[in-house]
This record gives C-alpha cells, sequence and structure tokens, in this order.
C-alpha cells in the first residue's frame, strides 16, 4: 500500500483509481468526505465515502463492515464494499448505496416549513428507526449502531428513512470498540456510554444504550429541543423536564415511554427492541386518539459548560487543551467526571507520566461507580504502555472484584503475561479469547506475536494467515507474510 498523503484530494478527471468517476461531493464532515459517484465498471450510480485521515489503519476505516454480509433492509443504507483502490491502493473507500435525500438534523430545521408539525408524521418516521435498529439487534449475530441521532437518519422521498454512519456500531463483547468524540453524540448518548472513551460491554449493554438514544430522538422529534445541553449533564444525567412540560399535547402514555426509555440505570429501561415497539405502538395510538394533534414546538436557549469545551478540543485533537479545561473544572469543583476527562486526554495525548501522576493522586478517591470503573481501565492500559506491570496487575484484579470479568479485560490480562515473559499463559487467554469471538485481527496478531516468542513459528504462521483473510489490505500483516516466505516458514 502506498499511502502518499494523509488526506484525500480529488484529480482534475475526477477519476478515483480505476473505479469510479466522482461526480458530486454530498457531505464534507470532521471524518470523511461522500461522494456520488459512478461505478466504472457497470455505470451504476453510489455513494462513496472516504475517510479524511488515510493513514489509519484499515481495521479502523472500515467503518460499517460488519452490514457487508447481510440481507438488506429498507431502512438501513446498504454497505456495498470497501477498502482500498487499486491500482496504487492509496485511497480507502467504503462504497455505498445512493439515496437521494437530506439528513433528519436538517428536516428537522426547517420545521417552519411544515416538516414534523404533526404527530402522525413524526411517529411514522420514528417507526422506521425502530424498525432498523430491531432489525439489527435481531441478527445472528446481532449489532448495536452506537450513534443514534438525526445526523445519522436520512430522510428521503415520501418520507422513506434510512439509518446510515457506523462508525460507532459493535458486535458482542467487541475488543476496542471505537472511540466517539463527536459533542453532538455525546447529547444522546446514555450516561454509561458518554465519557468519549469507548462503548463496550455485552450485546445487553451496547443495545440498552441504542434505547436510552431512540428516547432522546423521540424526545428532540416532540419537543424541538434536547433533554441535556452539555455532556456533562449527561454523565451525571442532570434533571430535566419531561416532555410534556414543554409540548402540552404530548399525552402521558408517550411522556412515559420517553422517560422510561431514558432511565439513567439501563436495568430500568426497555430490555429490548420487541417490548420498546410493543410500547411504541400502544402510545402512539393514544397519542393520535387525543384531540391534540398539532405539534406545539418551544424555541430553546443552549446552555454551554465546561464539559461542551472540553469535548470540542478533543474532537480537534487538542487534547492538551482539553486536559487543561478539565483540570480547572475539577480544582474549581471537584466534579469527578472533569478528573474522567483529563485523564482521558493525557491518555490519548500519550502524556502517560502526567497520566501517571494525576491517577496517583486522586484514583484512591473517587467515589465507587462508573466514573472510577472508568478511571480504572485507562490506568490499566497506561500503565501497561508504562510497562509498570505490579501496578497494571493490581487494577487488572481491581476490575475481576468490583467490575466483573470481560474480553476486554481478558485481552489487558494478555498484555499483561506478555509483559512478564509469562508466554504460555498469554496465549492460553489469546486462544481463550479467540474461541469465544473469533476471527478479531487484533487478537489473532497477538497471537502471532506470542507464538513468535514462543518460536512456534508454524502456529504463528497459522494465525497470520487468518489474520490476513479477516485484513488482506495491512502493511504490518504483509511485511510480516513477507519474512515468513524469505525464512521458508510461510
Amino acid at each position: 500500500m502506498n499511502i502518499k498523503s494523509a488526506h484525500f484530494l480529488p484529480g482534475t478527471n475526477k477519476r478515483l483509481g480505476d473505479r469510479y468517476i466522482l461526480l458530486e461531493c454530498l457531505g464534507d464532515g470532521s471524518h470523511g468526505w461522500v461522494w456520488r459517484a459512478e461505478r466504472l465498471s457497470d455505470k451504476t450510480v453510489v455513494a462513496v465515502k472516504i475517510p479524511k485521515d488515510l493513514t489509519k489503519d484499515d481495521r479502523v476505516l472500515a467503518e460499517g463492515k460488519e452490514l457487508l454480509l447481510i440481507d438488506p433492509h429498507p431502512n438501513i443504507v446498504r454497505i456495498c464494499d470497501m477498502g482500498r483502490i487499486p491500482p496504487e491502493n492509496e485511497w480507502f473507500f467504503i462504497e455505498m448505496e445512493y439515496f437521494p435525500s437530506q439528513s433528519l438534523a436538517q428536516k428537522l430545521e426547517q420545521r417552519s416549513q411544515n416538516f414534523g408539525n404533526t404527530f402522525e408524521r413524526l411517529f411514522a418516521i420514528y417507526e422506521q428507526v425502530l424498525s432498523a435498529v430491531s432489525y439489527l439487534a435481531e441478527l445472528p449475530t446481532p449489532i448495536s449502531h452506537g450513534d443514534i441521532k438525526p445526523h445519522n437518519i436520512l430522510v428521503g422521498a415520501e418520507d422513506l428513512v434510512k439509518l446510515t454512519d457506523f462508525g460507532s456500531s459493535a458486535l458482542p463483547e467487541e475488543i476496542y470498540v471505537r472511540t466517539r468524540e463527536n459533542g453532538g453524540t455525546v447529547l444522546y448518548a446514555a450516561p454509561e456510554f458518554s465519557d468519549s472513551i469507548s462503548r463496550k460491554g455485552t450485546f445487553d449493554d451496547l443495545l440498552r444504550g441504542d434505547i436510552y438514544s431512540l428516547g432522546v430522538l423521540l424526545y428532540q422529534l416532540l419537543t424541538g429541543q434536547l433533554p441535556h445541553d452539555t455532556p456533562s449533564q449527561v454523565r451525571r444525567h442532570a434533571p430535566f423536564k419531561r416532555p410534556s412540560e414543554i409540548n402540552s399535547n404530548i399525552v402521558p402514555m408517550v411522556d412515559e415511554l420517553i422517560l422510561r426509555c431514558m432511565n439513567k440505570a439501563p436495568s430500568d429501561r426497555y430490555q429490548d427492541m420487541e417490548s420498546l415497539r410493543s410500547a411504541f405502538d400502544v402510545a402512539r395510538k393514544n397519542q393520535l386518539n387525543s384531540p391534540n394533534y398539532i405539534i406545539s414546538i418551544a424555541s430553546q436557549k443552549v446552555a454551554i459548560d465546561w464539559s461542551s469545551s472540553v469535548v470540542e478540543a478533543l474532537e480537534a485533537r487538542e487534547y492538551l487543551k482539553a486536559a487543561k479545561l478539565a483540570e480547572n473544572e475539577f480544582v474549581r469543583s471537584n466534579d469527578f467526571n472533569a478528573l474522567v476527562y483529563q485523564l482521558n486526554a493525557f491518555y490519548r495525548a500519550n502524556r502517560l507520566f502526567d497520566f501517571e501522576e494525576v491517577f496517583n493522586r486522586e484514583y484512591k478517591s473517587l467515589p465507587t461507580g462508573s466514573d472510577k470503573q472508568t478511571v480504572r481501565l485507562l490506568g490499566i492500559k497506561a500503565f501497561l504502555s508504562l510497562r509498570n506491570t505490579k501496578m497494571a496487575k493490581q487494577l487488572i484484579d481491581d476490575a475481576k472484584v468490583y467490575d466483573g470479568d470481560s474480553l476486554e479485560l481478558d485481552f489487558l490480562r494478555a498484555t499483561l503475561f506478555g509483559l512478564e515473559a509469562n508466554f504460555s499463559e498469554a496465549r492460553a487467554t489469546l486462544e481463550s479469547i479467540n474461541r469465544k469471538i473469533s476471527s478479531k485481527p487484533q487478537v489473532l496478531i497477538r497471537l502471532v506475536q506470542v507464538c513468535e516468542q514462543m518460536r512456534d513459528y508454524s502456529a504463528a504462521a497459522g494465525y497470520l494467515k487468518h489474520a490476513l483473510r479477516m485484513d488482506t489490505n495491512s502493511v504490518e500483516l504483509n511485511m510480516k507474510r513477507q519474512r515468513y516466505q524469505e525464512l521458508g516458514i510461510w
């Protein structure tokens, strides 16, 4: 693979290798461009997404790869293909169906033009979103979207809705799920997933996060407002108005449905999509049978606090600025949420000694709860990077006691075994993970490394072949294959 530049710039002939002609730029987001393009092989018009930072590993850029193998659904944007563009393999692309549309966020800005002024129309849109999320949840290997918000919902002709942007999607027990940094995203996130660090857990954990976001979405559709204005309010689940306090036409049954979706404790929300959809069907009928049929939208004055500035800095990758802003707030208010942001920023900036200093000073004072769990996980990763195996082991043991076992914790434990040169235990742990969730490239790569340390090159070659089937364009893996071929062990 030959990466000439970190950023994509279309040529004057608008050709993308030997695969596409770019016709029109449909969107320019913070992480990538979306183009309407013509596929050269058959003249089909498609949408092509090109990430802005092309130096990232293909595994990071492969947004929505889990959707390639599923059957089409009318309310999900179909992903057709992805990979590097031949002949030079310089640009990474994600090919999707072309769906002429606007985002729901754009549509909601047009309420003055009579978009979404009736419960019936908004309920019809919301029902299609529920259908898409339900379909993903019912797949043999279920998928959690992880970023449900109006910006990722497309509305086309006759209000046909399609869910898109699977950059935060996750499979059950995914290891190291993509981080979320976008401030707008955080305002739709469940409190347990609002720390801008990662989404992880069982599928039930992830789905209950999606259900919370679905509650926020319906809240916004029916009131014109978001329940929270800032990331810190989301994180601590600050009190917010009932929907009917903003729009008095909302009936109690719809009120209760939204509020149940948005309970702080995941166990108090709807536990699956079937129960949510059943409750929605009843609440919708109740609302449409009431005499108050028109949506009454109130204006919203959005508040901004320190956490908005921190998340903005994180999104801009100004990590040291984010750390300083969070530190100032922690000193001022002793808000442990600010401490989480400060440590997160230091970790992302690779300022591990700064991280260590703050962690050692403040960790024991953190109250038991989600903040301490988040900081503990960050601490394990930081101390492993610092090769402080004693501290990493202590935190891993604490995590097992207080947070329970998880595949991510097992993966970190395998890393610890490797640093301690206990390669047989590292291999056994990684092989156990691989049996539970097979074909994860990061697990296979680590198995290759461990088998090399054990001088078991036959097993290493086997895991390398498996990893290459999962990630054919990886520079690291292809270089290793070349070395194996030169050594005659391929």
